[in-house]
């Protein structure tokens, strides 16, 4: 269901090559799993006694050593999502709260490579692809999907990888990662007892450092997938997001249901409450609420939209300004001004997306964020000059922030 992008008449399909994003993470912990059910790696052995040591651990650190890939699996690592170019810390002790981490998936890969002498992607060909037949799916690119990416096929519109990564590398298409679901369904080529602990709770998904909410108690973590209970029963879930890459699927095992889809678009997560529905019935989808996508304000957002329609994005302060003046509470989330400012790129309405991204920026001069996105839309828009004062600003708020580094790299040299 679906077209190449807005106004195109070209459909795409079941066959149709996404990038996977997340939805890499539950194929390599079923690898993972596979190979624990033949002796091949203990999954709560710390799995620095397998390799000895890691180019992005400090190695006078010893809580590196303690991580394993039951850890890794049920994000309890302790690690960062992403650490910086060279090295990765910890945002707390190894096995004592749950924190969302690829660069546990990474690590877990690489000690997976060294020991079984191979690539990732050889190793999932053979645990993965080759027993199951899905024949259009691989952790690199291959030029076979060339025919197949209705996207086009240059390396800014869907990742060309050429280096494996367990956490996101995946590209693959609906009908392959149908075939999957249905095994995971089933426990194609798992132990039961391993089936069964895979899809049990592992740890809570209370996200460290982060306010509770109300979705907190419904939602935790099995080994590589997410687990729901609402009142459906439990269902095994994960979502991807790789920028414009974005899909999502969800599993009742008792039910033997699943729905997987893939989207080219930065709004590809806000519709997962209406499809879950769609397929399953109505349900209290506690997972939407969990990972919060969406705008904050929809109605703000959309009396925004019509507005600026009618004036032209060219006025986007004035009209602020004025929803102000007459409503003291009159509030624009920066995440909200943010999505819509994207949004408009991915159309290629950049001239709209600048003004968007322009208004965030008066409403926000303290973000780093703000800067770095209306950098983007600067130069997107051809204003080099001004695109790169934005970044520079955004990495005097935030001098880590390694987006704004590669993107004035680039428009320098």
């Amino acid at each position: 269901v679906g077209v190449e992008k807005d106004g195109s008449d070209k459909k795409i399909n079941s066959s149709t090559i996404f990038e996977a994003a997340s939805l890499s993470k539950p194929v390599f912990a079923y690898a993972v799993l596979r190979l624990y059910d033949r002796g091949l790696i203990d999954i709560d052995k710390p799995l620095l006694n397998y390799i000895g040591t890691y180019e992005r651990f400090d190695a006078k650190n010893p809580n590196y050593g303690k991580i394993t890939a039951r850890m890794v699996l049920r994000h309890t690592t302790g690690l960062s999502n992403w650490g910086d170019e060279k090295s990765v810390g910890f945002l707390f002790p190894p096995d004592s709260c749950f924190s969302y981490s690829g660069e546990g998936y990474q690590f877990l890969q690489k000690v997976l490579e060294k020991k079984l002498n191979k690539s990732l992607n050889d190793i999932i060909q053979e645990e993965v692809f080759t027993p199951l037949k899905m024949e259009s799916s691989s952790y690199v690119w291959n030029d076979k999907f060339a025919a197949v990416s209705s996207f086009g096929n240059s390396a800014e519109v869907i990742n060309r990888h050429k280096n494996s990564n367990a956490a996101f590398s995946l590209l693959t298409n609906a009908q392959d990662f149908s075939i999957f679901l249905q095994a995971l369904i089933k426990g194609v080529g798992l132990k039961p007892v391993t089936h069964k602990m895979m899809f049990e709770k592992q740890s809570r998904a209370n996200r460290f450092k982060s306010k509770p909410r109300p979705a907190d108690k419904y939602i935790d973590w099995g080994l590589g997938v997410g687990l729901q209970q609402n009142e459906h029963g439990k269902s095994v879930w994960h979502w991807g997001d790789n920028g414009s890459y974005k899909c999502f699927f969800m599993v009742y095992p008792k039910r033997n249901e699943f729905l997987v889809y893939f989207t080219h678009s930065l709004n590809g997560l806000n519709i997962t409450d209406e499809i879950a529905k769609l397929f399953f019935g109505n349900q209290t989808c506690w997972v939407v609420k969990w990972l919060d996508y969406g705008y904050k304000s929809p109605v703000l957002i959309k009396e925004l939209k019509a507005e600026l329609a009618k004036k032209g994005y060219e006025y986007a302060r004035e009209v602020v300004k004025e929803k102000k003046q007459k409503d003291s509470k009159y509030e624009l989330s920066e995440t909200d001004l943010n999505s819509l400012g994207y949004s408009l790129l991915q159309k290629e309405e950049i001239g709209k997306a600048v003004e968007i991204f322009k208004l965030n920026v008066s409403l926000f001069p303290e973000s780093w964020n703000v800067y770095d996105s209306y950098g983007e839309a600067l130069f997107k828009h051809g204003k080099k000059e001004e695109a790169v004062k934005m970044y520079q600003k955004s990495l005097e708020l935030n001098p880590k922030n390694e987006n704004a580094k590669k993107a004035l790299e680039q428009i320098l040299k």
